[in-house]
This record gives structure tokens, sequence and C-alpha cells, in this order.
């Protein structure tokens, strides 16, 4: 496994440049990146899906666990659309691994890269672990409660509504001083409102004053 991880680390550095690392740097406030674009990791991706074609799910997330632990953007970032790739064995992926992954995010884009590929395709098939974001929005990290708010927004596309949840999530983190997790909380209200648009209503109504004081 070593050897495969040095190879997909060394073909990422090969295809990285100064400026696409200076506007990551910007993008995520000095996250660990070497400046590879998202398209390019895509395409190692592919390639990595030919080269290595007889490894299996449980391989795939055993580099993600490596590269989850090296912190650096782009590494996650294959992670992440590798294990995308493979739609039909995502639940097979078990909260506890998630958890782990979760103390590595430092920056919006892999916070929501995760939220979106990973963890949302999970939780709409296995509803009964969408309980665990309410545990994140009382986290003292600011990106695991980026994560539950970001991850309330995902459940809520493709014509899908998960009221209750998505209002359970947001009103903890409806005074969070924190803009990263501030801006995830308007989103997720946007995407709830356009399917439950009174629910919402009722929501805003009842929280007002928290919402004011925001201001």
């Amino acid at each position: 496994m070593n050897e495969i991880i040095n190879r997909i680390r060394k073909s990422l550095i090969e295809v990285s440049d100064t400026i696409t690392k200076e506007k990551a740097l910007r993008l995520t406030s000095g996250a660990k990146c070497i400046g590879v674009t998202v398209p390019k990791i895509k395409e190692l991706v592919k390639n990595y899906k030919q080269e290595f074609s007889e490894l299996d799910f449980q391989n795939a997330c055993e580099v993600a666990d490596e590269f989850f632990i090296g912190k650096c953007r782009e590494e996650i970032l294959f992670s992440i659309f590798i294990l995308a790739a493979q739609k039909k064995k995502m639940t097979e992926i078990k909260w506890e691994r998630i958890e782990n992954w979760l103390e590595s995010l430092d920056n919006w884009e892999t916070c929501d890269q995760l939220s979106s590929n990973i963890v949302t395709p999970i939780l709409v098939r296995k509803t009964d672990l969408i309980k665990n974001l309410f545990q994140l929005t009382k986290s003292d990290n600011k990106w695991k409660r980026r994560f539950a708010v970001a991850t309330a927004a995902n459940i809520n596309h493709g014509g899908r509504a998960f009221p209750k949840e998505t209002f359970e999530i947001c009103k903890p983190l409806l005074t969070d001083k924190e803009k990263e997790v501030k801006k995830a909380v308007g989103w997720a209200i946007r995407e709830i409102s356009k399917r439950c648009p009174k629910e919402t209503a009722d929501f805003l109504e009842e929280n007002i004053g928290l919402i004011s004081n925001q201001k």
C-alpha cells in the first residue's frame, strides 16, 4: 500500500504548479497544498482506477485514511473522488472512519467535498446516521460545525427534504461567530426553503430574536 500511496503523491506533484498553489492558499486560508486543480486531480483518479483496477474499495479507504492524516488538500480531494466513484459501496464506510477523517478538516473546500461526495450519499440511504450531525454542532472545531450544516444543506438536494433534521442542526448554529459556519447555515436554510417554504418561514419566525442579534 505504501508503494501505491507514494506513486499517487508523485503523480500529484508532477502536475502541480505555483499559480494553482497560490490560488488554493488564498481560497483555503493557508491550508497545506501543493497546487493541483480539481480537474487534474479527477484525471489522476481516472488513471488510478485503470492502473490499480485490482484494488478494492477497502484499499481505497485505507489510502484515504493515510491521506487525511497528512492533511494535504490535493491528497484529501484525491481520496474523496476515488471513493465517490464507487457509489454502490459507499455505505460500507463506517461512521467511526468518517469521524477520524473529520479531524483533518481545516478548510471549506475539503470540508464541503467530503460532505457532498461521501457523507451525503451515505446519510440519504442510512438516515439513522443523520443524528450524528447533531453532536457535531456542539464541537469546538469550527470545521466540524461547518461540516454538519453543509451536510444539512446537501441532504436537501435532488428532490429530498429533511426539514426537522435541518432545523435541528441549524438552530444551535444561528448564533455561531465563525463566518464559515454562518455562511453554511444560510446555505442550508435556503436549500430547505425550496422544498418546505412554510416550515422554513415558521422556523425563521420562531428564531427571529436569535437571527436579529447576529446582524
